[in-house]
């Protein structure tokens, strides 16, 4: 009979490479990857799918430019015309158009994450090894980016047709768009866990195109209108991305000299806003977490 080995060291060994294993070798197969690599490959591929869809490349991009080219074209000849103390009318178009695609990009794609959360697919992110947190993060950054590729776009036609301002105008103008994107982030995932996951990032991107127009950022208003803008989601992030261009002051059609608004109001609707925002994501999660 053959003898039964009774000690684990009577077991037949295979030799390990020194390298396999340890952390300073050469050959990553059998550990994977280093942490940070699968992140940023999913936040790369995240990205792209976000950008390649059809409807964010018209309504995120597209669109803007469109906008700007229009409208910034048929006020390229008032010149120096009108209260901009760093840069011309065009400008000023150039930069609401600006702001406008970013809240747009950072709606959609924070209202795709949101749709994702409720099916799901958070939760299977969560057991892996980055978990719940990497899976933010993620979807942290390609709201961002998402919403800082238009920008880029638009100002790049502004800066290669007839907008005209100042270097330092320049140079912050595209930082203050993003800043303004906040409440829209936010608006993103209220609508997606609040909405039917089917209809909830086309009436939340359709909303926010509506809050442009009543927020002074398509065409200059007047009256009644104009005071109305000022309490509306969008007028904060427009006026503050105009704000170096103009000190807050505005063109409106009936008034030669324009009306100018203090620094703080466009930052208290930008506030207000972004908590309203807040408690609606708020509310959708606690409705959430009593149905489970």
């Amino acid at each position: 009979m053959t003898a039964i080995p009774r000690a684990s060291s009577d077991l037949p060994t295979s030799p390990v490479s020194p390298s396999a294993g340890s952390p300073g070798g050469q050959s990553h197969r059998s550990g994977g990857l280093r942490p940070a690599r699968p992140l940023l490959t999913y936040l790369l591929l995240d990205l792209y799918r976000s950008l390649r869809e059809p409807a964010n490349l018209f309504f995120v991009i597209t669109f803007p430019v469109a906008m700007y080219l229009v409208f910034g074209r048929l006020n390229a000849s008032a010149g120096d015309y009108g209260p901009h103390a760093h840069g011309n009318v065009s400008a000023s178009v150039m930069l609401a158009m600006a702001s406008f695609s970013a809240c747009l990009g950072a709606t959609s794609a924070s209202a795709a994450a949101a749709v994702e959360q409720s099916a799901g697919w958070g939760r299977q992110m969560a057991v892996t090894s980055q978990g719940l947190r990497g899976y933010l993060v993620v979807k942290t950054g390609t709201a961002v980016g998402t919403a800082a590729l238009p920008v880029v776009v638009v100002l790049a036609a502004g800066a290669l047709t007839d907008s005209q301002m100042e270097g330092w105008v320049w140079a912050v103008s595209p930082l203050i768009c993003l800043i303004g994107v906040l409440p829209f982030v936010l608006w993103g995932l209220a609508a997606g866990m609040w909405l039917p996951s089917s209809a909830s990032i086309g009436i939340a991107t359709s909303l926010v195109s509506l809050f442009a127009f009543i927020g002074n950022a398509f065409m200059p208003l007047s009256h009644t209108l104009l005071t109305i803008s000022r309490f509306t989601p969008m007028y904060g992030a427009t006026a503050l991305a105009r704000w170096p261009l103009g000190e807050g002051w505005a063109y409106v059609p009936d008034r030669q000299a324009g009306v100018q608004d203090p620094l703080w109001m466009p930052l208290a609707n930008l506030v207000v806003w972004t908590l309203i925002f807040g408690l609606l994501v708020i509310g959708a999660r606690r409705r959430a977490t009593r149905r489970q």
